[in-house]
C-alpha cells in the first residue's frame, strides 16, 4: 500500500535533541515500522530524514518557535499557513497514494478537501476537543474516517460514527528495566502549566523531606523560577533538557522513585506514562484524559482526582489535590522493598501488554485495510 502521511512542520522527522515531539516521535515509530511492508511518503520539514522513508519537505525549513512566544496569536496563524501548504500539496498528489493518514492540529484543517480526492484520508487527531469546535465536527460526522488515542479522547467528540481507539505505542525493548531505584520523584516533560509544573513545585516545597527531579523545557519565565527554587530549596533539583531517548534521559525517568504527572488538562495518550513504566517507574498522576487508561491504581503508580470538585473515580487515596499527591508520594516512598518491586515488576509487563509499538501499527493497519476496502 502506497501511504502519505503529515504530522507537524514544526520539526524535523527526527526532532532535533533541543525539541519535544510527542506526535512526530509517534508518527517516526509508526511509519518505520511499516515502511518494510509497505510505500510510504513523510511530508516533512527540510532537513528531516529517515530510513526507507521518502520525504516531502517542499523546501520549507521547520516551523520552530521559541517557547516564550509560541502561543501568540500570530504565530499560531502563520503555523497553521505553514501547514496548509503541505496540506495543499498532498491532495494534489492524492492521486499517487492508496490512503492519507492526517495527524497535524486542528486536525480539521484538511476536511474540506476529502470530497475532492478519491483516495481515502485517516485523521487521527492528538489534541483535546474544545467546545468551540463542536458545529466542524458535527458537519463532518460520517464525511470522513477518524481515529483516537483513548476512550477518554474519543467520548469528547460529537460524532455519531464510532470512533476506532488505538493508543500510542512505545519500543519496549529499548527501555531498560530498572529493579533497583534511588529516592527522587521526576517530573519530565514540558514545563508548562498544563502538565502540571505548579503543582509539582508546590508539592516539591510542601515535602522537603523528600526528594524532587526536574527535567524538561518550557517558558523562560518557568525556567527561572525552578532555578530559583533549587537554590532555596536543597531538594528540588533541575536538571534541564534531557534529549529524548538519550542515556541521561533514560537514566534519569529508569531510576526515579516514582514520575509525577499532575496534568490540569484531557491528555489524549501521554507517551511519558508509558515510558515510565517500561522503565518499571510507578506513575503518580491525576485522573484527567486518558491517564486512568494508562495506570493501574494502586498496582502500577496511584490516580486521585484533583480536587474535591472534580471527583473522578473510586481510587485508593481519597485525598485529592495536594493532599492526595502528598499521601501517594509517601506510600511509594514508605512501600516495603517487596511490595514496591512487585509495583515496578507490574509497570514493565503492563505496557508489553498493552502499550508495544507492534500492537499499535497492527491496530492502524486494520483501520487502513478497512477504510481502503
Amino acid at each position: 500500500m502506497k501511504i502519505a502521511y503529515f504530522t507537524s512542520n514544526r520539526t524535523t522527522f527526527p526532532p532535533a535533541s533541543d525539541q519535544i515531539a510527542a506526535s512526530s516521535t509517534v508518527t517516526i515509530k509508526l511509519i518505520t515500522h511499516l515502511a518494510s511492508r509497505h510505500e510510504i511518503t513523510l511530508f516533512a520539514a527540510y532537513g528531516s530524514h529517515l530510513p526507507n522513508i521518502k520525504i516531502i519537505d517542499l523546501n520549507l525549513p521547520p516551523f520552530t518557535v521559541d517557547s516564550n512566544i509560541a502561543d501568540n496569536d500570530l504565530i499560531t496563524k502563520a503555523n497553521q499557513g505553514m501547514k496548509q501548504i503541505y496540506i495543499g500539496e498532498i491532495f494534489n498528489k492524492a492521486h499517487e497514494f492508496d490512503l492519507i493518514h492526517l495527524q497535524t492540529a486542528p486536525i480539521y484543517l484538511a476536511m474540506p478537501y476529502v470530497n475532492l480526492i478519491k483516495t481515502p484520508v485517516l485523521f487521527t487527531c492528538h489534541n483535546n476537543y474544545n467546545a468551540f469546535e463542536k458545529d466542524i465536527y458535527k458537519f463532518y460526522d460520517n464525511k470522513i474516517h477518524f481515529s483516537a488515542l483513548s476512550h477518554s479522547q474519543a467520548s469528547q467528540f460529537p460524532l455519531t460514527q464510532q470512533i476506532p481507539v488505538i493508543y500510542n505505542g512505545i519500543e519496549t525493548n529499548k527501555y531498560p528495566f530498572q529493579d533497583n531505584n534511588q529516592d527522587y520523584f521526576l517530573f519530565l516533560g514540558r514545563l508548562h502549566q498544563d502538565k502540571g509544573i505548579d503543582i509539582f513545585l508546590e508539592l516539591a516545597q510542601n515535602l522537603p523531606q523528600y526528594s524532587f527531579h526536574i527535567a524538561g523545557k518550557g517558558h523562560q519565565i518557568y525556567e527561572e523560577r525552578i532555578k530559583n527554587l533549587t537554590h532555596q530549596h536543597k531538594n528540588i533539583h533541575y536538571l534541564g533538557m534531557l534529549p529524548h531517548e538519550s542515556p541521561e534521559w533514560f537514566n534519569i525517568l529508569s531510576k526515579a522513585k516514582a514520575l509525577l504527572m499532575p496534568i490540569t488538562y484531557e491528555d489524549s495518550c501521554p507517551l511519558v506514562p508509558l515510558e515510565a513504566m517500561a522503565c518499571g517507574t510507578p506513575v503518580i498522576t491525576y485522573a484527567k484524559g486518558a491517564l486512568p487508561e494508562q495506570v493501574i491504581d494502586n498496582k502500577t503508580g496511584f490516580i486521585l482526582s484533583s480536587s474535591n470538585q472534580d471527583i473522578r473515580g473510586d481510587w485508593i487515596i481519597k485525598k485529592t489535590g495536594i493532599d492526595g499527591l502528598s499521601e501517594a508520594v509517601k506510600r511509594i516512598y514508605n512501600m516495603p522493598p517487596d511490595q514496591y518491586r512487585q509495583m515496578r515488576l507490574n509497570c514493565r509487563r503492563h505496557v508489553e501488554n498493552h502499550f508495544t509499538i507492534e500492537r499499535m501499527v497492527n491496530e492502524y493497519e486494520k483501520v487502513y485495510q478497512k477504510i481502503t476496502s
